[in-house]
């Protein structure tokens, strides 16, 4: 290995920003769709087998969408057929619940949190550093359910419909926090793209209606069982870190490269919550050269200076398109 992978003390001294230095990796690895079939998983292990990763990452069994992920036909947050639904908008996916005189319904037909199988084929085999994972939290679930084009009305039509849905939500989540605890897990990695390019989905003033409540009572959950909150989350949420900080979330990820001002961020938030920084997949990985992209990472490591708290990664998942000598590039430089 180019060094060896650091010790859970040393990850956990990083996260709360008392760190000598080091810089933790974590979805460094990120194989995006359609990379593996590209350059074949044969050549990406070669290239990445000397990198080290510093964190583990859990994924239990989620329930489905509108069908179920296991056996058993409720383990999904659908509640009807959906034969016949039309599909649309995002992935092309399903509106979960099209009529909100069927709430009652979808709550009731909620999935059972403590369903047996989820979580029991996961285990903690070394010291590491491990977070328990799961995609979806809040505004990207309630997309899910209602559809982007309803969410968007909802937040001004109809608030409460979307509190009771989060309210239902949180507390599934606390029994997957509990039983991630259980096994042994040091923090929860989750998701929500709040973001577009320019700027948040919602106006702050319904993130912080709507949101920060639920988020501080995740976060403070989780925090109780001794546990930190990751949150990946696109786009740029400049104007909602302010919020987001005040619900006690303890990483950021990934301060998109063309979203949010690398500088500007760490300048204004570096003192009061950890970033695990996302190297560039859209424009830097796939058309730099190496000596490019080691010249990113070099200055993102500065700028955001190991002592304040930072971890690295991919923004998201590596394109197809992108070479393997960049590839091999950054995963060296983030590893000195």
């Amino acid at each position: 290995m180019l060094r060896q992978p650091l010790t859970k003390r040393q990850v956990i001294n990083a996260i709360e920003r008392k760190g000598d230095g080091s810089i933790p990796l974590m979805l460094h690895k990120w194989w995006g769709e359609g990379l593996a079939e590209k350059h074949g998983m044969d050549v990406l292990e070669k290239i990445s087998h000397d990198i080290p990763e510093d964190i583990n990452m859990l994924w239990y069994n989620e329930p489905g969408y509108e069908n179920s992920s296991n056996s058993n036909p409720n383990y999904r947050m659908g509640y009807k057929d959906y034969s016949d639904a039309t599909r649309h908008s995002i992935g092309e996916s399903i509106v979960l619940l099209p009529d909100w005189n069927e709430l009652d319904l979808f709550l009731d037909s909620f999935p059972n949190p403590h369903e047996a199988g989820t979580f029991e084929y996961l285990e903690i085999t070394d010291h590491r550093y491990t977070l328990g994972c799961f995609w979806r939290l809040f505004h990207e679930r309630l997309w899910s359910i209602r559809g982007m084009e309803n969410l968007m009305m909802d937040y001004y039509d109809n608030m409460d419909g979307l509190k009771a849905i989060c309210h239902k939500l949180v507390e599934f989540y606390k029994v997957v926090i509990d039983r991630y605890h259980a096994l042994g897990c040091d923090g929860i990695f989750t998701s929500d793209d709040l973001g577009h390019q320019t700027g948040p989905m919602m106006s702050p003033a319904i993130f912080k209606e709507l949101y920060v409540p639920f988020y501080k009572e995740f976060i403070g959950y989780a925090h109780k069982k001794g546990m930190h909150v990751f949150l990946h989350s696109c786009g740029d949420n400049t104007l909602l870190m302010d919020d987001l900080i005040a619900t006690g979330l303890d990483v950021f990820h990934p301060v998109q490269k063309g979203c949010m001002d690398m500088e500007e961020t760490v300048a204004r938030f570096g003192d009061k919550i950890t970033f695990l920084v996302g190297v560039d997949v859209q424009q830097l990985l796939p058309n730099g050269t190496a000596a490019e992209v080691r010249a990113e990472i070099s200055w993102m490591k500065k700028i955001f200076k190991r002592e304040r708290g930072v971890l690295l990664s991919m923004g998201n998942g590596i394109m197809p398109g992108t070479p393997i000598e960049n590839i091999r590039a950054a995963l060296e430089e983030m590893s000195v």
